[in-house]
């Protein structure tokens, strides 16, 4: 993460809260309309796939503020990215401007030598 000039973690997906039963037949939750109980993961998508984690209600609050710097992270990335194309396509014009210098001056001696 320092070599990116980063140096809090980022993890990619976004953290979503769920209600579920827990299978406990004599738990709140078993009950018809019982209440149910509250967990949170991270989504992810691995090679077009959703995939969920767990995440320990100690470590909510991290995750979050990971998935945060991460959306920071991908912006920044967005950012240099434009920069660069802009070099490449700079270094396109750059270098047909000087291909034309160069047919200028060759077809500026044939005429010379005629």
């Amino acid at each position: 993460m320092k070599k990116m000039g980063m140096e809090q973690p980022f993890v990619a997906g976004s953290l979503t809260k769920i209600y579920r039963k827990c299978g406990n037949p004599n738990c709140r939750c078993a009950a018809k309309g019982g209440q149910k109980h509250s967990a949170h993961l991270l989504t992810t998508k691995v090679k077009g796939k959703s995939k969920a984690i767990y995440v320990p209600v100690d470590m909510v609050e991290d995750v979050r503020k990971w998935c945060s710097n991460y959306s920071d992270v991908k912006d920044e990335i967005k950012i240099i990215s434009g920069y660069c194309e802009q070099l490449i396509k700079m270094h396109v014009k750059d270098m047909r401007m000087r291909s034309a210098k160069q047919k200028d001056k060759v077809s500026g001696k044939r005429e010379a030598d005629d």
